[in-house]
């Protein structure tokens, strides 16, 4: 399910659904649709829901699927997406009102409450001073500060990949704060020996760490990506699963340490330079002040890093 952050260019058509399906678009009509996400199929917009970011918390609202188009787990599937912008934007809480959703939302947990008990900035907002009735349900759900989720990739997901994805694990400045992981396009089914050396004499457990296929992330269930970096210029140039959550993406090319002929102390010395320009670039990344970037500025920086 292609769900992704709205365009200017897609105010009318979410204005047209909401009203198609029964909600609200007084506060619309010249909104920018910043913070809306929208589910198309071949090109026709099919569901959408935003959130109104006020400091630390967020109001969920218009959450709408094309009447032809429901029971097909769409409204799950913008829920999630939702949720993982607010994460992004390291929100406390998501608060939202329903007329009809609440057994939607509670069984995501989501937990009804008074309409006194909102926060002074939720309360202050269109959707819930003036626009929605009272009748409404009022509900909240806190959103715990979850590590932002990173994927590396290269094609064998065996050398360079895996490398990257242990030390975001592993180094002081990202490991609370990311949760690495990898994978390759084609798989060669384990991890190269020298990589497991390289980490074994750094001190960084290797039993978790597997060659897989780049497919695992992109099935029902799967983490939600927030950020997904290419590694090789191969697996950059391929065709990517869809990975839920829409993702800021870079590539981060860098040379093949297992490519690398010669004798073992010259091959020991190829990943040992590829570990050290990894770690180079996760400690710029995790550098970043992710929180109060937009996204096309977040995008920038994260490909710039290649080119620090």
């Amino acid at each position: 399910m292609d769900i992704a952050p709205a365009t200017h260019d897609d105010g009318a058509a979410i204005r047209g659904l909401l009203a198609a399906c029964g909600l609200p678009v007084d506060d619309l009509g010249q909104a920018s649709c910043a913070h809306f996400l929208v589910w198309r199929e071949a090109g026709e917009l099919l569901g959408t829901v935003g959130i109104d970011i006020v400091g630390d918390v967020g109001l969920l609202r218009s959450l709408a699927v094309d009447p032809r188009r429901r029971a097909e787990g769409a409204g799950a599937a913008l829920i999630t997406a939702a949720e993982t912008l607010a994460r992004r934007h390291r929100l406390s809480a998501l608060y939202l009102l329903t007329n009809s959703a609440e057994p939607l939302f509670a069984a995501r947990g989501y937990c009804r409450l008074p309409r006194d008990a909102a926060p002074a900035a939720i309360a202050a907002q269109p959707q819930f001073s003036a626009i929605c009735p009272s009748s409404a349900t009022f509900m909240s759900k806190t959103m715990p500060h979850a590590p932002y989720n990173v994927l590396f990739l290269c094609t064998g997901n065996s050398a360079r990949s895996i490398l990257a994805e242990a030390a975001i694990n592993s180094l002081p400045v990202s490991r609370e704060r990311f949760r690495g992981y990898s994978a390759g396009s084609q798989p060669k089914g384990e991890v190269n020996p020298n990589s497991l050396v390289l980490l074994r004499e750094i001190g960084i457990a290797t039993d978790t760490l597997r060659s897989k296929s780049w497919d695992e992330f992109a099935q029902a269930g799967a983490p939600a990506m927030d950020f997904v970096f290419t590694v090789c210029d191969q697996a950059a140039g391929e065709a990517c699963p869809l990975w839920p959550g829409h993702p800021v993406t870079a590539h981060w090319g860098m040379p093949d340490p297992a490519a690398v002929v010669g004798s073992d102390e010259v091959r020991r010395r190829a990943f040992s330079e590829t570990w050290r320009e990894l770690c180079r670039r996760i400690e710029l990344f995790a550098s970043l002040p992710l929180e109060s970037l937009d996204r096309m500025t977040l995008q920038q920086r994260v490909r710039e890093i290649v080119r620090s």
